[in-house]
């Protein structure tokens, strides 16, 4: 396969991994929206920022390979 067409596969292999980790971020910040209205367990909230935090850092590294990968020459 040519070099061009490897960097365009792993740029959208990329792109749909970051809008996964970043969905997965929001969606466990709504679940924490909820939890803190229904007076959820402390831990329960604990873990769910965990989870934020987690998903936001993922985000991060996949930006950093998409800048990788947009580096290198066709």
């Amino acid at each position: 396969m040519q070099k061009k067409l490897y960097k365009e596969l792993w740029n959208l292999r990329f792109q749909k991994m970051l809008v996964l980790e970043e969905q997965s971020a929001q969606d466990y910040e709504d679940i924490l929206k909820e939890c803190a209205k229904l007076k959820a367990v402390e831990t329960v909230k604990e873990k769910l920022k965990q989870l934020i935090a987690d998903e936001t850092r993922h985000a991060k590294y996949v930006r950093e390979l998409i800048k990788i990968v947009n580096r290198q020459e066709d």
